[in-house]
Order: C-alpha cells, then structure tokens, then sequence
C-alpha cells in the first residue's frame, strides 16, 4: 500500500519559524561574538596606553637612578675593545695575562683621568676668558657701535631709495610720548637685606645640592661600569639564561638579539667617539692656525656638541662665531670661523661617518629627530647624547622579535 502525502500548513510553517530562530541565533551570536572582540581590542589598547603612560612616568621619576644605569651601558661598548686589549698583555715578571677585573678597572681609572685633565683644561680655558672678560668687553662695546653705524648707514639709503615711491600723506611724524610722565623707578635688592640674604642662601644651597647630585651619579655610573666591563661574557650569559629560562628555542632568540645589539652598538658608539675626538683635534687646530683665541676649547665644544643630532653641530658654530666676532670685529672673520666649522662637520657626518660605520646601522631621520626630542625632554643634555645609541638599541631588539618587526621597520633607514 502507498500513502499518499498530505499537505499539513501548520507543520510547514512550524519548520520555517524554526529555521529561522536558528538563524537570528546564529546572527545574535556572530553580533555578540564581534562585539566581544572589539571589547577586547579596546581593552588592549587601553592597556597598551597605561603601560606607555607608566613607563614614561617611571622613566622621569627615577631619572637620578636610571641616568648613570644607561650611561655606563653605553660606555662600557666604548671601552670593552681597550679592557679585550689589555687582557692580552702579561702580568710584569709573571706568565699570566691581566685577569679581566684588572683590566676593567685600569681601563675605568685612566678614563676618569683623562676626563679629568680634560675637565681641568676647560676649566682653566674659561677662567682665563673670564679674566679678559674686561678687555673683551670693550672690543665688543666698539665692534657693536661699528655694527650699528654700518646699519644705519645702509638704512638711509634703504630710505632714499624708496622715498620717491612713498604716497602722499604718508609721512606723519610718530607721537611722541609725554616726558612729564614720571619715570618708574627700579627697586633695587640692595635696599631689602633680609630678602637678599634669603635669596642668595637659596641660589647657593641649590647649586650645592644640584653639584652634589651630578658627583653622586658620576660616581654611581664609575662603579657600574667597572662591574659591567668586569663581568663581560658572563653577564651576556647570565641575561641569556634569565630571558631564555630552559626552552632552547628562546635562549638561541637571547643570544642573537644580545649579539645584533653588542654588534650594532658597540661598532656605533666606538666609531662615533672615536670621529668626533678627531673633530675636535681638527676644528681646535684649524682655529689654532687661523689665529682664533680658545681655539682648543672650541674644538672640544665642537666635538661634544657632534653628538646631538643635527641641532648639535648647528648650536656649535655660534661660540667661534661669537669668539670671532669680539676678536676680529668683522663679518668676514665670523663668516669663514662658520665656514671651517660647518666643512668639517659636514664632511665627518656626509662621507666620514657614514664609511666608518657603513650600512649595518641606517637609522631613519624622522626616528632619530623624534627620538633627540623625545629623550631630551625626558633626561635634559644627557638625553640628547644617548638618543641615537638608545634607538639604535631599540632597532637592533626590535629586528629580531616578531611582534616588533613593524617598529624595526618604521625605525631602519
């Protein structure tokens, strides 16, 4: 026997509402799912925010600490080759080379001498401008009244040149102002002893106490670089073995982001230093010859100020042109002390630099720019002179993790 199908309406509509239930369920789910996901990228970033705003807190707050920390990281890449070079060279009257320990400290001890005599060299340079400061002064009041006459000179024919040119009833005088109006009178500190006294106990107690702080990192950084060069390879290992724990896979990933690092760093900073010390020899001895006074102070101005990125060598051509100007009292004196300045370091940061250190470390303009700017609002002079060796360091990671390929690659050049 066949049966025959039967048409039930309410059986088919009932499938249909079921279909779709599970439809709108399946939308309401996918809907949920999406917000979710959204939730949580809001949730990262806000996460991202906070660790950025936490950490640039953290960077200012502990600056006296963190200072004299990252600038003894970086000077022990300058010095490790001297500490490698002495470790190779025997004990007197003994066969044993110099232990590493030895070595970092001679290498740290000779450092801080040279820095001192240097210290003590632009120490007595300045006392001595000081002490012509008088006979400087008055070459200036003469060389600006000079300047001034030629000013005016040149002003008036400006004025007659474009006197026909001038419309009528342009020509009212200026207003004069009342001179029956009393003149306020200046309060000089001399006539209030109390607030005086007050004010110079505080200037003097501020500057002992900023004088003291800057001896206390200095020493602070002396000792952690001596520990650092001291240590050497075994401080490698040990950061290895604490970022790569057990799993060989991260230590391999340890070893090569700390080898890129000591590689990219170490040949920047040592090349850096060494062309900007030939800087200032050059530009001191080019000023010798030309007669310049300080020629030697403003070599090593040249070279300190060769560190900061692109606003340095700019900011150091303003004292020979200062200098040269209160000397010679001519434009053309300041115009070729500028020329010498900007040849030199034009042709140390275009062809010098460029070969010494070659192609390994090309860093982006734009990141170096925001970078100077960055770490010297955040740590003043200091700041500047480590920008680039700490973005350089940040590329050198950032290359080697994956999840920071997109900053290594805003950051390469």
């Amino acid at each position: 026997m066949t049966t025959e199908p039967t048409d039930n309406p309410e059986s088919s509509a009932s499938g249909t509402n079921a279909t779709e239930d599970s439809g709108d369920e399946e939308a309401s789910f996918m809907s949920s799912a999406l917000g979710m996901v959204d939730d949580i990228r809001a949730v990262r970033v806000c996460i991202v925010i906070i660790a950025i705003a936490a950490i640039i807190g953290i960077l200012h707050f502990a600056k006296p600490i963190l200072i004299p920390i990252v600038l003894a990281f970086f000077l022990s890449y300058v010095l490790n080759p001297f500490v490698n070079i002495l470790m190779k060279v025997r004990i007197p009257a003994t066969a044993v080379n110099m232990p590493r320990g030895l070595a970092s400290l001679v290498v740290v001890v000779c450092s801080v001498g040279l820095a001192g005599l240097i210290g003590t060299f632009i120490a007595d340079q300045i006392r001595r401008l000081i002490l012509d400061l008088r006979h400087y002064q008055d070459e200036l009041v003469e060389n600006i009244n000079r300047l001034r006459e030629t000013v005016s000179d040149m002003q008036g024919r400006v004025e007659g040149l474009l006197e026909p040119f001038r419309r009528e009833g342009e020509g009212i005088s200026p207003v004069d102002g009342d001179d029956d109006e009393p003149v306020e009178q200046i309060e000089v500190f001399a006539d209030q002893g109390a607030d005086l006294w007050a004010t110079l106990t505080e200037f003097i107690a501020g500057g002992l106490t900023g004088f003291l702080g800057i001896v206390a990192q200095a020493v602070m950084c002396i000792f952690v670089l001596v520990f650092i060069l001291a240590q050497g390879p075994a401080l490698h290992q040990r950061i290895v073995q604490a970022v790569g724990g057990e799993v060989k896979k991260k230590r391999r990933a340890a070893e090569a982001i700390l080898k890129r690092v000591n590689t990219d760093v170490q040949g920047y900073l040592f090349n850096r230093f060494a062309t900007n010390t030939c800087v200032a020899i050059v530009v001191g001895l080019i000023f010798y010859l030309y007669g310049l006074d300080f020629a030697f102070l403003l070599g090593i101005f040249a070279g300190l100020f060769n560190f900061i990125p692109y606003v340095g060598p700019i900011i150091g051509s303003v004292f020979p042109a200062a200098v040269a100007y209160v000397q010679f009292g001519e434009l053309q004196a300041v115009f070729w002390c500028v020329l010498i300045y900007a040849s030199v370091t034009g042709l140390e940061g275009n062809l010098v630099t460029p070969y010494v250190i070659g192609q390994q470390l090309r860093l982006n303009s734009l990141a170096v720019l925001l970078s100077a700017i960055f770490w010297g609002w955040m740590w003043g002079a200091i700041g500047l002179l480590l920008a680039i060796p700490i973005v350089a360091t940040m590329k050198s990671v950032s290359e080697n993790v994956d999840g920071l390929r997109g900053l290594a690659a805003f950051l390469r050049g």
